[in-house]
């Protein structure tokens, strides 16, 4: 049984087009900076919950399982997010410390992927505060064709520097 055929969603107006393209020329060492500058145009741009992320972890089996939560805050240390005390993410976190963040900001065509290790800021009761410290950043904008992308990777090295890895143009 097919409950959304091909040919409907194929019939989907799929994207609006790119307010303004993102400057590949002039990058920062940092990539939170970029990130922030991103965040920022998307706030600028009047959208509205610029700070939805999906959060993925990994669960007991090796599974992936993925929400939506608000980044709170980013610091030198990382993204926060705040969630409660027993929930599946926070044993999830506890068990791998592995996390990953995906932002999409749709009107900007932009999305950047963020991918790291958790740690718990705070351990309050009933609410934790979480941070992911990036080691791995990739920064994606989509063409109005969508059959072209660029994409700019950073990397955290062995002496915990960003390089900036590549930069593609599909």
């Amino acid at each position: 049984m097919v409950y959304l055929s091909r040919d409907y969603i194929g019939e989907l107006e799929t994207s609006q087009a790119p307010i303004v393209a993102p400057d590949f020329t002039s990058l920062p060492r940092d990539p939170n900076e970029l990130f922030a500058a991103w965040f920022m145009e998307a706030v600028e741009a009047g959208m509205l919950d610029v700070s939805a992320t999906a959060v993925a972890t990994v669960d007991k089996h090796g599974h992936p399982d993925a929400r939506i939560m608000d980044l709170l805050h980013l610091d030198s240390d990382g993204f926060h997010f705040g969630t409660g005390k027993n929930t599946a993410k926070v044993q999830q976190l506890e068990t791998t410390w592995a996390a990953a963040l995906t932002f999409w900001w749709q009107p900007l065509r932009r999305s950047v992927r963020v991918k790291g290790t958790a740690h718990r800021k705070v351990d309050g009761e009933r609410f934790n505060l979480w941070c992911v410290k990036p080691q791995h950043f990739e920064f994606f904008y989509l063409w109005e064709d969508r059959l072209k992308t660029d994409r700019v990777v950073y990397q955290r090295d062995d002496t915990d520097f960003w390089d900036r890895i590549r930069i593609m143009d599909n």
